[in-house]
């Protein structure tokens, strides 16, 4: 063999070697698979069933005073907000029932549709609410 394949087998021969003997070594020392370690855990816990359970809750009977609107408040105010909760907010002007309504569909999803935003704010600004002039609330955070 010529001195050029000898060092070319050398320098290939010595990693492999060194991969070899860290394989052999390494599977005992490193973390256990995924599956291993549901296996294991599998045998030291046993499995959890869970029953289903059918939960039916009453529907409320208090309604949104009569008023043009009213009928939007119920179909979609009332399914994560009692009436009554409703009814004692602070009273806010219509532009910021409007904000407080927008709060809702974007960051609670709210399925109020869009093109009954502005009706529904102005039935909360009649109902509970007070003059455009009355100066700033808790809305915008300027309320003292």
């Amino acid at each position: 063999m010529n001195l050029k394949l000898l060092r070319i087998a050398a320098v290939w021969a010595a990693p492999v070697a060194v991969g070899a003997i860290a394989a052999l070594t390494g599977s005992h020392y490193l973390p256990e698979s995924i599956a291993g370690q549901a296996q294991r855990q599998a045998a030291l816990v046993p499995p959890v069933h869970f029953a289903p359970l059918d939960v039916s809750l009453p529907a409320g009977s208090t309604l949104f005073p009569p008023g043009e609107g009213a009928e939007i408040a119920n179909a979609n105010c009332v399914m994560c907000h009692s009436t009554g909760m409703v009814l004692r907010q602070p009273p806010l002007t219509t532009p910021e029932w409007k904000t407080e309504i927008m709060k809702m569909r974007n960051g609670f999803g709210a399925p109020i549709p869009l093109d009954q935003v502005d009706q529904l704010a102005h039935y909360l600004g009649v109902i509970n609410g007070k003059k455009n002039e009355a100066g700033p609330s808790g809305v915008d955070n300027q309320a003292s």
